[in-house]
């Protein structure tokens, strides 16, 4: 069987029918107590399974870990529970009306196509190692990648460190390039329930706490190994790649190899060294504080409209002010219910994000992608489009039936 991997990496492969494989593997968690737990629940329940009918198998359990993330932003923002209606209803509610209206159904782009087509040849080589990551054993890896063999794989670490990811160093025959591949999540439910997470000093911004701290023991177990590759082969290149939250740690691992005085500075300075980073999640803020050479050698593939890229505290804080608005009318939670399942109608539009004020903005801080963003989805005939993405184009969640299945 294949690891798990969203539609992005495979369209990278030209394969448009594989899906994420599995259940979400999502810890749930009991909220919302007192007198009404038992109401509520039911409720809750029953718009999740309506959803999962609905929209596919999956997205109850990926919109369950996005309301338990609002929990948290909620707990932020107000300092207390405000919101009168449970979470999967008003988030039904919108989801419902966003597919109705047909909103979100491609994501934002700059519009100039992305045309390199020496990193897209390799993009879809690394795509497979970004999945071969979740194997374990170099047989197995090989297989999978194709076109290796067991000995090109030097060395495979498997998960079992904590907060260290499972990753792989190979010699990728095809690319001429010394490969670290980065295991991430299985799915985006198991993503998205280490966004809301703290963040530390890096470079003159802030960065992503969990993935830097997984970037760190990654490139202290790996900096010797990859040093005396590079020594052993001169000639060939260096590749970080990495898929969801491993492509976080990816980017921070290629900042952490190649900064002034790292292993592999001088090799990043002659342009040998590039990152290739599959839905990675936000990682980083401001982006300005970050070297040049950061964003000219990282490439973030982000498929679609799918949500572990756009979801951080700032992009959370934007759907949870929507939400206040969706759970402020004057509708009872029975009645929230029966539209979600199409038995009546709504006569007012309703929100899938609201701007925060400036100054609580500022306060609350969004992480980004780091990179260059290169946004894959489905034209209107079906065919591949790729096109840049600014920063800027991210910093929302784009609500729609596909958000947890990209």
């Amino acid at each position: 069987s294949r690891p798990p991997l969203g539609q992005l990496v495979w369209s990278l492969t030209g394969s448009w029918a594989e899906r994420l494989e599995g259940s979400a593997l999502v810890r749930r968690t009991a909220r919302m107590g007192g007198a009404c737990c038992t109401s509520e629940g039911a409720l809750a329940s029953s718009a999740k399974t309506h959803l999962d009918e609905r929209f596919g198998l999956g997205t109850a359990d990926g919109l369950q870990r996005v309301a338990e993330l609002l929990t948290r932003v909620e707990l932020k923002l107000a300092g207390e529970r405000r919101l009168t209606h449970p979470y999967m209803l008003n988030l039904g509610m919108v989801l419902k009306q966003v597919e109705r209206d047909r909103r979100n159904a491609r994501p934002t782009t700059s519009g100039v196509p992305f045309k390199d087509a020496k990193v897209l040849r390799k993009a879809a080589r690394y795509a497979r190692y970004a999945s071969a990551a979740y194997y374990s054993d170099k047989r197995s890896i090989a297989r999978y990648v194709g076109g290796l063999h067991a000995e090109d794989v030097k060395h495979v670490q498997g998960d079992v460190l904590i907060l260290c990811p499972g990753f792989f160093v190979a010699v990728d025959p095809e690319t001429d390039d010394i490969v670290l591949a980065i295991r991430g999540s299985g799915d985006a439910a198991e993503a998205l329930g280490e966004a809301v997470t703290p963040t530390e000093p890096l470079l003159g911004g802030q960065a992503h706490a969990m993935m830097l701290e997984g970037a760190r023991q990654v490139v202290e177990i790996t900096s010797k190994l990859m040093t005396r590759l590079s020594q052993e082969f001169p000639r060939k290149g260096i590749a970080i790649v990495g898929h969801s939250v491993g492509g976080g740690v990816a980017s921070l691992a290629t900042i952490m190899l190649c900064a002034e005085g790292c292993p592999f500075a001088k090799l990043m300075a002659t342009g040998k060294v590039k990152c290739y980073a599959f839905a990675p999640p936000p990682t980083f803020e401001p982006l300005w504080a970050l070297p040049a050479w950061v964003h000219g050698s990282t490439y973030s593939f982000v498929y679609n409209v799918d949500c572990v890229p756009r979801t951080c505290v700032g992009t959370l804080s934007k759907l949870y002010m929507a939400l206040c608005h969706v759970d402020a009318l004057p509708m009872s939670s029975e009645r929230r219910l029966a539209f979600i399942r199409g038995e009546v109608e709504l006569d007012c539009a309703l929100p899938d994000y609201l701007d925060l004020p400036q100054d609580l903005a500022a306060l609350i801080g969004s992480l980004y992608v780091v990179g260059n963003i290169v946004s894959l989805y489905k034209g209107d005939h079906g065919q591949t489009c790729c096109e840049l993405s600014a920063p800027h184009m991210m910093d929302r969640l784009l609500l729609h039936p596909d958000m947890v299945h990209d």
